[in-house]
């Protein structure tokens, strides 16, 4: 992890961030995998475990490096306090499965129940009300799909730590080649200074987007959603639960009353089929598309990357196209139960 993170630290270290790692709030972050409930599978193999709190600390320093403002870089921080254990599968709990937005709660309604967390908040001179219009923040949050730092480590660390396609010389090749730009609408955003770093980043956009859209992605999202709703059926744990506990704590109950957890631990193999597979927990749904196309700079302007590059065009009309088999199920996995 460290070796990842020190390529996104800058030269002026932005040490106002330190205090607040200390804080219930963040710390709760580190038993909340990023992958969305990936680690407990072996249809994956991670070549670390990447937590929420990781992924806000290295949103965090990009977020100093390409603004130095602290306001920016700490809500930067913070912009994930609200997540859930499992992430966006709780999202599936309420088949949110194309916005992905339902389970996460307000940034304002967790900083409100943590004492110290507001008071380093106003030693840095930033109230609660500085974090109602966080989304306007264009390096940290873009709409998709265009660049910013929430996006930008999202590509990064699936291809590194999660789908081991490019190694961190890549990666550092990239980020290295990233500015602040201006675009279509004469806002900031991030983007990149040369056109073959662009296209390489490109692949990497390419990965992360299609494994979003696989079988095997959705089938442990939505296996672990539908063992999160029969855990509330049975009152094994409740909502706030996923906002208390450990994700391993839930794991344990979710061991001691499913029989099919520990086959899902042991699943290395997804199968894919066209037709509906009998006896089994199959999976068949469309999901959130994910994408970006990044501005490069040009002689004559800041340019979407597609509009450039016939490299590029050629990858994001592909992805267009991808498309998994209608049905994928886990052999050993016949219910939930």
């Amino acid at each position: 992890m460290n070796e990842y993170l020190n390529i996104f630290i800058d030269d002026e270290y932005p040490t106002f961030l330190d205090k607040y790692l200390i804080t219930d709030t963040l710390k709760r972050l580190k038993h909340i995998t990023q992958f969305c409930g990936c680690d407990y599978t072996k249809l994956y193999s991670p070549l670390f475990t990447y937590t929420r709190f990781d992924h806000s600390l290295v949103v965090a320093h990009m977020t100093w490096h390409f603004t130095h403002d602290k306001k920016e870089t700490l809500i930067a921080l913070l912009h994930d306090i609200g997540t859930p254990c499992f992430a966006h599968c709780i999202d599936y709990v309420f088949n949110d499965y194309i916005n992905q937005e339902s389970s996460e709660k307000s940034i304002i309604e967790i900083i409100k129940k943590d004492k110290q967390l507001q008071e380093f908040l106003n030693e840095d001179n930033l109230t609660i009300e500085d974090f109602n219009d966080y989304l306007k923040s264009q390096i940290l949050e873009n709409k998709s799909p265009k660049l910013c730092t929430d996006r930008l480590d999202g590509v990064l660390h699936t291809c590194y730590i999660w789908l081991h396609t490019h190694s961190l010389e890549q990666i550092k090749e990239v980020y290295e080649d990233i500015v602040v730009l201006k675009n279509e609408e004469n806002n900031k955003e991030i983007g990149f200074k040369n056109i073959k770093i662009a296209e390489k980043f490109v692949s990497m956009v390419y990965n992360y987007a299609k494994e979003l859209q696989s079988n095997t992605d959705k089938y442990v999202m939505k296996y672990i959603s539908e063992i999160v709703k029969m855990s509330f059926e049975k009152n094994l744990i409740s909502l706030d639960d996923l906002y208390i506990k450990q994700e391993k704590e839930l794991c344990n109950i979710f061991s001691k009353n499913f029989s099919s957890w520990k086959k899902f631990n042991k699943a290395s193999i997804i199968n894919r089929t066209n037709t509906i597979p009998k006896n089994r927990f199959y999976i068949s749904f469309e999901t959130k598309r994910r994408n970006t196309i990044p501005l490069i700079s040009t002689t004559n302007g800041n340019k979407r990357i597609s509009e450039v590059s016939n490299i590029a065009k050629n990858i994001y009309d592909e992805l267009k196209q991808y498309k998994d088999s209608t049905y994928s199920y886990v052999e050993e996995i016949y219910s939930i139960n």
